[in-house]
C-alpha cells in the first residue's frame, strides 16, 4: 500500500492495514470498558440529586400499578387494560422513563469521554485502550499523520449521538451487544480498507503502528 508523504509516494509494509480480528478486538474491548463505565457511572447517578425527579416519577407508577393490580385481584388482562386506560399511569411512566434515559445519557457521556477523548489525548498516538492493546494506530488520510485534536472530538460525537444515544432509544441495554455486530457489518462492507462509517465520516484509517513509526519517522515528528 503506497501512502502520499509531502508528495512523495513511499510503500508501507505490508500489515499497514490491520487484519479484521485485531479491528474487532479492539473495538470489542473499546466497547466493553465503556459499557463498564457506563453501569458504574449509572448507579453512581442514581445515587445523587440528580434522580430524584426519576425517583418520584418511578414510585408513583409503581404504586398506581400496585394499587390496580390489588383492586383487579391479580387479573392480568384486567390489570393491562386499566392501566393503558389510566392518563396519570401514562404520563407518569413516560415522565420515568424520559428522566431515566437522560440519567443513562449522563453516565454514558461520561463513560466514552473517558474512553474516546481523555485516553487518546494522553497518548501519542491518539489511540484509545483497545487500539493501544492491539497496535492500531489511527492514521489521518488528508493529514498523513495522527489524528488532529478536532477528529477525536468529531469521532466521540459521532459515536455518542449516533452510535450511542440515538440507538439506545431503541435497543437499551442491548446496545452494548449490536455495536460489536454493527462494527463487524461496517468492516465486512468496506474490505478494502477496514474503515466503519465512522472512519469514513472522520476522515481516518486504521493501521499498524508500525507503519505508522515508519511514516512519522520518514516525515520527521508528528504534526498536531
Amino acid at each position: 500500500m503506497k501512502v502520499d508523504v509531502h508528495g512523495r509516494q513511499i510503500e508501507l509494509e505490508p500489515n499497514s492495514k490491520p487484519l479484521l480480528v485485531k479491528r474487532l478486538a479492539a473495538d470489542g474491548f473499546d466497547i466493553f470498558l465503556i459499557f463498564v463505565l457506563f453501569m458504574v457511572f449509572t448507579a453512581l447517578l442514581l445515587k445523587t440529586p440528580l434522580a430524584d425527579t426519576y425517583n418520584a416519577h418511578y414510585a408513583q407508577y409503581r404504586a398506581i400499578e400496585e394499587t390496580t393490580a390489588a383492586a383487579l385481584d391479580g387479573d392480568s388482562a384486567a390489570i393491562g387494560e386499566a392501566l393503558s386506560r389510566n392518563t396519570a399511569y401514562q404520563d407518569e411512566r413516560f415522565a420515568a422513563n424520559l428522566h431515566g434515559y437522560l440519567l443513562k445519557a449522563a453516565a454514558c457521556f461520561l463513560a466514552e469521554s473517558l474512553i474516546l477523548l481523555v485516553c487518546p489525548f494522553l497518548n501519542r498516538f491518539r489511540a484509545t485502550p483497545g487500539k493501544l492493546m492491539t497496535g492500531i494506530i489511527p492514521f489521518s488520510e488528508k493529514r498523513q499523520s495522527r489524528m488532529a485534536w478536532y477528529q477525536v472530538v468529531s469521532r466521540f460525537l459521532f459515536v455518542l449521538v449516533i452510535d450511542s444515544l440515538a440507538l439506545y432509544l431503541y435497543t437499551g441495554i442491548l446496545t452494548f451487544l449490536l455495536l460489536p455486530v454493527l462494527r463487524l457489518v461496517e468492516l465486512l462492507i468496506s474490505r478494502e480498507k477496514n474503515k466503519t462509517v465512522c472512519d469514513y465520516v472522520t476522515g481516518i484509517m486504521m493501521i499498524e503502528k508500525l507503519s505508522y513509526d515508519g511514516i512519522n519517522s520518514f516525515q520527521g515528528g508528528e504534526k498536531r
